[in-house]
C-alpha cells in the first residue's frame, strides 16, 4: 500500500541552497550538506513511511516496499554506480525508519477498532421492526425501545473510540507534518517532505464516522428518556 503513507521524503532537484532565513548564523553545515548531496549523480530516491513498513522508489514508477529498513538500504547500496556515488547521500531510508520506529505509534488505532467493533455488536442487539396484533385484531408494525444498559454501554464504547481516534488522528497528522518540515529545514532545502493525504483522509473520516455514531446514540438515549418521562407524567 505505497499510496497510503504518513510521510514522504525525497531529494529536491535544486542547484542552490535555501539560505533565505535571516536567523542562520553559519553556512558551513549548509554547504557541507550540499557538497554531500551533489558529490555524485543527482539523487532521485523517494522514501515513504507508514505504520507497518517503508517504500522506496529508485526510478520513476519502480517501487520496492518492505518492513525491514536494512533490506531497503541494501537495495539502495546495490543500485549505486560507485563507492562515492550513492543514491541516498543523506540517509533518507534511515530517517524514515527512525520516524516509523520512534515517532509513529499505532496502538491507539487498535483501541479505536476494538471499541467500534464492540459498539456495533451492541447495536446489532437492538430490536427491529416486527408485526403484532392490536386491540382491533389488525396487524401493526412496532419497534420496541432498546435496552437501556446496552444503549448506555454502546454510547460509552463509541465515545471511547471517538476520543482515542481523535488523539490518534491529531498525533499522526502533527507528527508527520513536523517531521516533513524538520527534514526540509535540517537539509537546507535539499530534501522535500510531504504528508500522506490518503492516510490523513482515512484517519479523519474514521473519526468523523465514529463521532456521528456517538452523537446519534446520545440523541437516541435522550429522546427515549424524554418520551418515557412524558408517558409517565401522563
Amino acid at each position: 500500500m505505497r499510496d497510503v503513507y504518513l510521510l514522504s521524503l525525497q531529494y529536491k532537484d535544486i542547484s542552490s541552497l535555501a539560505l533565505s532565513d535571516s536567523s542562520i548564523v553559519s553556512t558551513d553545515i549548509a554547504h557541507a550538506v550540499q557538497n554531500i548531496t551533489k558529490s555524485g549523480d543527482e539523487p532521485t530516491l523517494q522514501v515513504r513511511a507508514g505504520y507497518m513498513g517503508l517504500c522506496i522508489m529508485l526510478t520513476d514508477g519502480d517501487w520496492v516496499c518492505s518492513t525491514s529498513a536494512s533490506s531497503l538500504a541494501n537495495i539502495v547500496k546495490l543500485s549505486s554506480n560507485a563507492a562515492n556515488d550513492t543514491r541516498d547521500p543523506l540517509n533518507l531510508v534511515s530517517i524514515a525508519n527512525n520516524f516509523k520506529e520512534d515517532i509513529v505509534f499505532d496502538g491507539l488505532l487498535f483501541i479505536v477498532v476494538a471499541a467500534a467493533a464492540i459498539c456495533f455488536l451492541m447495536l446489532a442487539t437492538f430490536p427491529g421492526w416486527h408485526e403484532e396484533l392490536d386491540e382491533t385484531g389488525s396487524d401493526v408494525e412496532i419497534k420496541p425501545f432498546p435496552s437501556r444498559p446496552v444503549s448506555h454501554a454502546a454510547l460509552a464504547t463509541s465515545a471511547v473510540g471517538f476520543s482515542f481516534g481523535l488523539i490518534a488522528a491529531l498525533w499522526q497528522h502533527i507528527n508527520s507534518a513536523a517531521a516533513a518540515s524538520m527534514a526540509e529545514k535540517l537539509s537546507y532545502g535539499q530534501i522535500t517532505g510531504h504528508v500522506g493525504p490518503a492516510a490523513m483522509a482515512f484517519g479523519w473520516i474514521g473519526v468523523v464516522l465514529i463521532g456521528v455514531v456517538a452523537h446519534g446514540l446520545l440523541v437516541m438515549i435522550m429522546s427515549i428518556s424524554l418520551i418515557r418521562k412524558l408517558t409517565y407524567d401522563e
